[in-house]
């Protein structure tokens, strides 16, 4: 039976964020394809502090980046407890999620000791705002061809987005497209909801009911919620709610009074607000990955009217509707109200996947 290994930095979890939904997603596709995998614990591989072979190591590699002696130590500390594992296990095979910060560094290991490898990366990481490479310490985006170079080292890459999928073709790798879909349980309860919407009545005679839902915590989101907001406020034909994660932080603002804000809810308050909402509002800036969010909310039977960066993977996506601004987002909410009925498939990119993870053992 081939060793397999594998990486994440997130808990699989069905009721957590995204990146544990990913990774659960991922874990569950393993086991569909009869995989026997093990998760590593690099902090077993640790090595002594201050090890003098980690300033050595570290110093060797990436001289045309112009490092601190912190960062060569850390490079080295990360070089050393990879090959430790490899040392110990002997993978046969490893499943690669954690394409960010030092881990990284695990291409550059699995590549030299000939180890088969799969990236998967979540996003990536140096088109995200803000993001700095651990390495060379330049700020996003410029440090992209960082990222591009240890990604092209993996026998095979697979991308949570169309879009990163056809940038890193560009750049002469030949990636493959695994597009989010919640594992097998998480479907089966948004499914329940779908149901429970499809008993109850609609009466566009009332306001429309928008659940403006999002992760408030990053201050450019949290700029463009604000925005939206401001621009409902007051609006007589829309009853909008607030929630997600750090949306409690907007409970002390004054608003418009149609603006409720509910703060973070539990799984079941979710799905409440999920049931009695006619539209989910999604707004993002500009960034990479895909918004797991957006799959769900359609099997639950949840039509969406997201901005163009929120939008990326579902353009023309049956049940999404896309804006460029607040005057376009008003005016398709005063707009048509029939929606019509859509259906969401587990993605036949699934398959494909397995039939790969099969191919390499």
């Amino acid at each position: 039976m081939t060793k397999v290994y594998k990486h994440s930095h997130f808990k699989a979890d069905i009721f957590g964020h995204g990146g544990n939904k990913r990774t659960a997603q991922i874990n569950e596709l393993l086991n569909v394809a009869g995989i026997v995998f093990e998760e590593v614990d690099f902090d077993k591989y640790e090595p002594a502090a201050n090890h003098i072979k980690s300033f050595i190591k570290g110093g060797l590699i990436f001289k045309n980046l112009g490092k601190g002696f912190k960062t060569n130590y850390a490079i080295g500390r990360y070089l050393l407890k990879f090959e430790y594992f490899i040392k110990d296990c002997k993978p046969e095979l490893f499943i690669w999620e954690s394409t960010s910060g030092y881990y990284l560094l695990l291409a550059e290991i699995l590549y030299k000791y000939k180890i088969p490898f799969i990236a998967i990366p979540h996003n990536i990481e140096s088109l995200v705002n803000g993001n700095v490479s651990a390495f060379s310490k330049k700020k996003s985006p410029i440090w992209f061809n960082e990222e591009i170079n240890f990604l092209r080292l993996a026998n095979k890459v697979f991308t949570i987005s169309r879009e990163e999928n056809w940038l890193l073709s560009l750049y002469g790798l030949v990636p493959h497209y695994l597009p989010y879909f919640p594992p097998k349980d998480l479907t089966d309860h948004f499914l329940n909801i779908n149901k429970k919407r499809s008993k109850k009545k609609s009466n566009y005679t009332d306001k429309k009911k928008l659940l403006l839902l999002g992760t408030f915590y990053n201050p450019p989101t949290l700029k463009g919620y604000l925005e939206i907001i401001d621009a409902l406020a007051d609006l007589d034909f829309v009853d909008v709610k607030v929630a997600g994660f750090g949306s409690e932080l907007l409970k002390n603002a004054s608003f418009g009074t149609n603006v409720t804000v509910l703060g973070t809810l539990s799984f079941e308050g979710l799905a409440k607000a999920i049931e009695e909402a006619d539209y989910a509002l999604i707004h993002q800036e500009p960034s990479s990955g895909a918004l797991t969010r957006i799959t769900e909310l359609l099997l639950c039977g949840l039509p969406i009217l997201a901005n163009n960066s929120a939008s990326r993977s579902y353009y023309n996506f049956p049940g999404v509707i896309t804006y460029s601004d607040m005057d376009e987002l008003i005016t398709l909410l005063r707009g048509a109200n029939d929606i019509q009925s859509f259906a969401v498939e587990r993605p036949i990119e699934e398959k494909n996947f397995i039939k790969i993870l099969n191919h390499n053992q």
